[in-house]
C-alpha cells in the first residue's frame, strides 16, 4: 500500500512540475524529441568548441600526433636494442635520431637526380603536351586545341596575377616557415621522449584518474594503440608493396625517374583513396613525356593492376580489422582533414579516425559486457572477446527478443 502511495505522490509531484515548466500540453515523444535534441546540440557544442582549440593549436596538436603515429614504428627496434643490452636514452637516440638522418640523407642523394633528369625530360615533356594537344583535336573527343591553349593561358594568368600578393605576404611567409620548423623540432622531441619514456607518461596519465575507472582508461589506451599501430605499420607495408610493383613496372618498360617515382609512390600511399593513384597517374604523365602514348597506357595498365591487387588483396590480408572504417567514411574524414589542416591533415585523418573508432568500440563492449572487467582490452585482435561473435551473439538476441514479441 505504501508503494502504492508513493508511486502516486511521484507523479504528482511530476505532474505539478510539467505544469509548472509550461510542458504539460506537450505530447511525452515531442518533449523526447525536445530533450534528445538539445543533448544532441550540446554534444555538437561541445565537439565544436574542441576543434576550434585543436586548429587554432595545430602547432602543438599536430606535433603530438606525429609523434605518437612515428612512436609506433621506432617503439619496437628500441626495445629489441634495450633487451640487447643498451641503455634505453642511447636505444631510443640511435633509432630516433638515426632514423632522422637516414630520411634526411635519403632525400638530400634523390632530390639532385630528379632535378638532374627532370631537366633532361624538359623538352619531351613539351613534345609530349603537344601530342596530347593533337591527339584531343584530331582524336575521336575533338577538343578544340585553342581553347584548350585558352583556359592554360587563363590558368597562368591567374597564377601571375598572383604573385604580387604572394610577394606581399613576405612576413607571413617568414612566420609560416617559423611555425613549419618549430613544429618539426617538437615532433622529434616528442617522438623521442614518447619512445623513451612511452610507459612512464602512460602511468603519469592513469594515476590521474579516478581508481574505479583506471582499468577501463588502460583499455582504451592501449586499444587505440593497438589501432594505431596496426594502422601505420599495415600501410607502410602495403605502401611499400605498391612502390616496389609500380618501380618494378617502370623499370622494365625504360621509363626515367624511376626511382624518384617509387619513393613518390611508396609516400603517396600513406594518403588513403586517392594518394596513390594520383602518384601513378604522375608515373603515367612522365611515361607519356618520355616514351610515348603506348607506353603510357601500359603504364596505367600496370598501375591499375597495383591497385586492384592492393584494394582486393593486401588491404584484407594485412590490414585486417585494424581499421574497420568503410571506404565512405574515410573519404569524408580525410577530406575534413584536409579541409582542417591542409595536406599533413590528410596524413594524420584516417589513423586518428581509425583509433577514435577502435576506442569507441572498447567503449561499447565494455557496456555490454560489465562482468569482465581488468586493464586488457575486450575488442581487437589481441582482445580477450571476438568482436565478430560478440556482434553475432547481439544479432541472436535480438532475434530472440523479436520471436518472444511474436509469441507474445
Amino acid at each position: 500500500m505504501s508503494d502504492g502511495a508513493t508511486t502516486v505522490r511521484r507523479d504528482d509531484e511530476r505532474s505539478d512540475e510539467e505544469r509548472r515548466s509550461g510542458l504539460s500540453g506537450i505530447s511525452p515523444w515531442l518533449r523526447k524529441i525536445g530533450t534528445g535534441a538539445w543533448l544532441w546540440l550540446g554534444i555538437l557544442l561541445v565537439a565544436g568548441i574542441a576543434l576550434t582549440i585543436v586548429v587554432e593549436l595545430a602547432i602543438v596538436v599536430v606535433p603530438v600526433i606525429l609523434g605518437l603515429i612515428l612512436t609506433t614504428i621506432a617503439a619496437p627496434p628500441t626495445r629489441w636494442l634495450e633487451r640487447r643490452g643498451l641503455p634505453p636514452a642511447l636505444a631510443t637516440a640511435i633509432i630516433v635520431i638515426g632514423g632522422l638522418f637516414a630520411l634526411i640523407g635519403g632525400l638530400a642523394a634523390l632530390v639532385p637526380l630528379f632535378i638532374a633528369q627532370a631537366q633532361d625530360l624538359g623538352p619531351t615533356v613539351v613534345q609530349g603536351w603537344n601530342d596530347l594537344l593533337a591527339w584531343l583535336e584530331d582524336g575521336p573527343l575533338g577538343v578544340d586545341r585553342g581553347q584548350v591553349e585558352g583556359w592554360l593561358d587563363d590558368g597562368l594568368a591567374a597564377i601571375g596575377d598572383q604573385a604580387g600578393e604572394v610577394a606581399g605576404q613576405a612576413v607571413a611567409v617568414a612566420t609560416s616557415t617559423i611555425e613549419a620548423v618549430t613544429a618539426f623540432v617538437l615532433t622529434v622531441v616528442i617522438t623521442f621522449f614518447l619512445v623513451k619514456d612511452g610507459s612512464t607518461v602512460a602511468g603519469w596519465i592513469r594515476e590521474r584518474v579516478p581508481a574505479h575507472r583506471r582499468d577501463d582508461v588502460a583499455a582504451f589506451g592501449a586499444r587505440g594503440w593497438e589501432s594505431l599501430g596496426g594502422y601505420v605499420r599495415g600501410t607502410a607495408t602495403v605502401a611499400a608493396i605498391d612502390a616496389v610493383g609500380i618501380g618494378l613496372g617502370l623499370l622494365i618498360l625504360g621509363v626515367p625517374l624511376v626511382l624518384p617515382l617509387t619513393v613518390l609512390v611508396f609516400f603517396g600511399g600513406f594518403i588513403p583513396v586517392v594518394g596513390a593513384a594520383l602518384t601513378g597517374l604522375l608515373a603515367v604523365l612522365v611515361a607519356l613525356a618520355s616514351e610515348g602514348l603506348v607506353t603510357a597506357l601500359l603504364v596505367l595498365g600496370v598501375v591499375i593492376i597495383v591497385q586492384q591487387v592492393e584494394s582486393d588483396v593486401l588491404q584484407p590480408m594485412i590490414m585486417g580489422r585494424q581499421v574497420p572504417l568503410h571506404p565512405l567514411v574515410v573519404l569524408l574524414v580525410l577530406s575534413a582533414g584536409v579541409k582542417l589542416v591542409g595536406l599533413i591533415g590528410a596524413l594524420l585523418a584516417v589513423p586518428l579516425a581509425a583509433s577514435v573508432s577502435a576506442i569507441g568500440n572498447e567503449v561499447r563492449l565494455r557496456s555490454v559486457h560489465p562482468g569482465q572487467p581488468g586493464p586488457e582490452p575486450l575488442g581487437g585482435p589481441n582482445g580477450q572477446l571476438d568482436e565478430d561473435e560478440d556482434d553475432a551473439e547481439d544479432e541472436d538476441d535480438d532475434e530472440v527478443d523479436e520471436d518472444t514479441k511474436a509469441r507474445g
